[in-house]
């Protein structure tokens, strides 16, 4: 058993995905691949079993909101980095990117457009919003998108489009580096 699922912190859990994600990727670039890299079972069980363990202890719904915050505020960074800190931009980059993932995703319970607007909504606080007030924002979503019966499958869903998108982005940040990726998250989770 991994430290992650031992200590299943929502900010350890959010950084173990990146890096997993992220290093996924830089194996993927390094040995040439093209497209997305092949999926990555152990870091599916890593949030599995850390979502299994906020469910069993009765906290999958605010420590679930808690893991989707850090990997939207995560992804939300990496992504304006990549846009040379340009707001303006990252806003552009936002809603082209909403249209496409709300045509493309046409199943009946689809996470990316849910995913869009919590990415909007970190995106969009500011830096004297109070905490609470941003949580409550970030929950109404969240909530929604929840269903009664399949909360931990929910959950994961979100958690694992979100881990996937900002993983690529942070490889691209580190150049496809999979030391750089460790240091980084490993001082990002400190």
């Amino acid at each position: 058993m991994s430290e992650t699922t031992t200590r299943s912190e929502p900010r350890d859990v959010a950084f173990a995905l990146l890096r997993m994600t992220a290093q996924g990727e830089a194996a993927h670039h390094a040995a040439g691949g093209e497209g997305l890299p092949p999926a990555d079972m152990e870091m599916y069980r890593v949030l599995t079993a850390a979502l299994e363990t906020w469910q069993r202890l009765g906290t999958l719904r605010p420590h679930g909101l808690m893991l989707i915050e850090w990997l939207a505020t995560e992804w939300a960074g990496y992504r304006t980095q990549i846009l040379g800190q340009n707001h303006g931009r990252f806003d552009s980059w936002l809603g082209q990117f909403g249209d496409e993932v709300s045509l493309s995703q046409r199943h009946p319970h689809p996470a990316g457009p849910t995913c869009v607007e919590l990415l909007t909504v970190v995106a969009a606080a500011q830096s004297e919003d109070r905490p609470q007030e941003r949580a409550a924002r970030l929950a109404v979503p969240f909530l929604a998108y929840l269903r009664p019966d399949a909360e931990l499958e929910d959950v994961r869903e979100l958690a694992l489009s979100f881990a996937l998108w900002a993983g690529h982005d942070l490889s691209t940040l580190m150049q496809h580096d999979a030391g750089r990726i460790t240091g980084y998250t490993e001082a990002r989770a400190r």
